[in-house]
């Protein structure tokens, strides 16, 4: 028995014998990938979650990943950070994530999607972002990075998980997001979190219109907050769109602190001064009903 290929004889020595091997191979990456996607929250999965489920040192692990990734089996998100490709996926084409929050999860664990990100998954804003918002305990290089399609901006919080953060689900992954009031309180500590003073002004608004903002769970997450511009800027914003929160805003007054800042260090002009809460109103306040 004899194969051709170009006119020159192959051994039939290679198809019997190492073709099995070859399908050996290939079985066995399967089964990698198939234990690989247990472990696989949206297709992404990290460097340990490899060394778990193969059950080998980290630098056998990273060879093999490595192979994998040349063989277009699995694609590099960032350095011990990989997405499993479809299989109808040619080595040489990029994978688009999905779900940006699946990649963050991974990537920045540990955090949490917030800011203006989590202000349009709760339906506070209409403004789009082509950018998502990840709030990490991790100390990184930059602020804004992308990672395959994503593109990210990360802003860190040495707490990894702040009172108000709570669970969604994202293409079967189990991903931390920022809730309502949590969302608000990281916006009155870091308006550019939101966009700037004018739209922490807009999602506040909204929520209480909306009545998506539970009271109690305010004053439960406001005890974390450890910057007396943040208590300022909520007790001002509570005074005009949330008056009947009389303790919440007790509070706030009680423990702002005794500085003078601006309500949007983003705005250049200096505003009004607002010595209740210690502010330079330099964003402009509309009714409540308006």
């Amino acid at each position: 028995m004899k194969w051709y290929s170009c006119g020159a004889d192959i051994n039939h020595y290679w198809t019997i014998n190492a073709l099995p091997m070859f399908r050996k191979d290939l079985n066995s990456t399967r089964e990698l990938l198939a234990r690989l996607s247990e472990r696989a929250g949206g297709g992404i999965f990290t460097l340990d979650d490899a060394a778990a489920a193969m059950t080998r040192s980290r630098p056998a692990v990273s060879r093999r990943l490595s192979a994998m990734v040349r063989a277009g089996w699995i694609a590099r998100v960032k350095r011990g950070v990989f997405a499993i490709r479809p299989l109808e996926a040619s080595a040489g084409t990029e994978v688009a994530e999905e779900d940006p929050w699946v990649v963050a999860a991974r990537a920045f664990s540990p955090c949490y999607v917030g800011g203006w990100t989590a202000a349009s998954h709760w339906g506070l804003t209409e403004q789009l972002f082509k950018t998502t918002l990840i709030v990490t305990a991790r100390k990184l290089r930059s602020a804004n990075i992308t990672l395959g399609s994503s593109r990210f901006h990360v802003v860190r919080d040495s707490r990894a998980q702040p009172g108000g953060v709570t669970n969604a689900w994202r293409a079967n992954a189990k991903v931390f997001v920022s809730s309502v009031e949590r969302t608000l309180l990281d916006g009155c500590a870091h308006p550019a979190w939101v966009g700037g003073g004018r739209q922490l002004v807009e999602i506040f608004r909204s929520a209480v219109r909306d009545g998506l903002v539970r009271e109690e769970r305010l004053e439960d997450a406001a005890g974390s907050i450890r910057r007396g511009a943040a208590l300022g800027r909520l007790g001002l914003l509570l005074e005009r769109f949330l008056p009947d929160a009389k303790r919440l805003i007790t509070y706030a007054q009680e423990h702002r602190g005794t500085g003078v800042v601006p309500f949007d260090a983003g705005v250049k002009r200096r505003g009004t001064l607002t010595k209740r809460w210690g502010l330079w109103q330099n964003v402009t306040l509309p009714d409540a009903d308006a």
